[in-house]
């Protein structure tokens, strides 16, 4: 049986659409129909799902069943904690995202950022669907993952994987290293980019906690929504990934 890919988190009973890819090949072969169980894979999982509707463009499902772990969990190369800005800039962000292969975003609202977590969850929906059509143009084995907003101290709750390098471009007034200091070359590598107002310094408390590299860049300040794009692609290049 033939595996989709998804790239969000799903749950039985959840009702989605395949990548725009997959539909238009499920569509053009015409060898599966309404009520077909087809497998489905995220990152993390496997799952049973039918198919409820074949319109136009675009393949329907609902997840029927949970099979577990996927044989091979996919682990993100570069991961980017973002800041929340406005509209617009967050929106570029992420579509170049998808262009230049930064494997996950997770957008966190901190001190001065330009928008909350409870009104940028209501973007979730159209970030994905950028995404998609980011990755359709670039053509990504495996498209950028986003996750919903969190804000800043929910980071320490998070899930990051024991090697992983973790750093935090910072402008403050704290003991900073360059990136050609780092090894981040066979690692899973998150980086922390804030808003343009910079970090509180309850927010570098956070990375503190999580034992976060702070790092500077030589030059120029960037913007929010071009400093992840500039490290990712740096990161990339130093892990042969570009």
């Amino acid at each position: 049986m033939q595996k989709y890919f998804v790239r969000h988190k799903l749950s039985v009973g959840d009702i989605t659409h395949l990548s725009d890819s997959d539909s238009e090949l499920i569509l053009s072969q015409n060898k599966l129909h309404v009520e077909d169980v087809i497998e489905v894979e995220t990152y993390q999982n496997t799952y049973l799902a039918q198919i409820t509707d074949m319109e136009k463009n675009s393949v329907e499902i609902e997840i029927l069943e949970d099979k577990g772990p996927r044989e091979n969990s996919y682990i993100p190369s570069i991961s980017i904690i973002q800041s929340l800005s406005n509209d617009t800039k967050f929106n570029y962000f992420v579509e170049k995202s998808v262009e230049i292969g930064i494997e996950k975003i997770i957008p966190t609202e901190t001190r001065y950022s330009l928008r909350g977590k409870s009104k940028a969850i209501k973007d979730y929906g159209m970030w994905n669907k950028i995404i998609r059509d980011a990755t359709d143009q670039s053509r990504n084995t495996f498209p950028t993952m986003i996750e919903k907003p969190i804000r800043i101290k929910e980071l320490l709750e998070y899930n990051f994987e024991e090697d992983a390098v973790k750093i935090c471009l910072a402008t403050e007034n704290v003991d900073a290293k360059y990136l050609n200091d780092i090894d981040v070359k066979n690692k899973p590598v998150y980086i922390a980019i804030g808003p343009e107002k910079g970090w509180s310094s309850s927010d570098l408390d956070v990375f503190k906690e999580l034992n976060f590299t702070f790092v500077k860049l030589r030059g120029n300040i960037l913007r929010t929504e071009t400093t992840g794009l500039v490290i990712g692609s740096i990161i990339k290049y130093i892990k042969e990934e570009i």
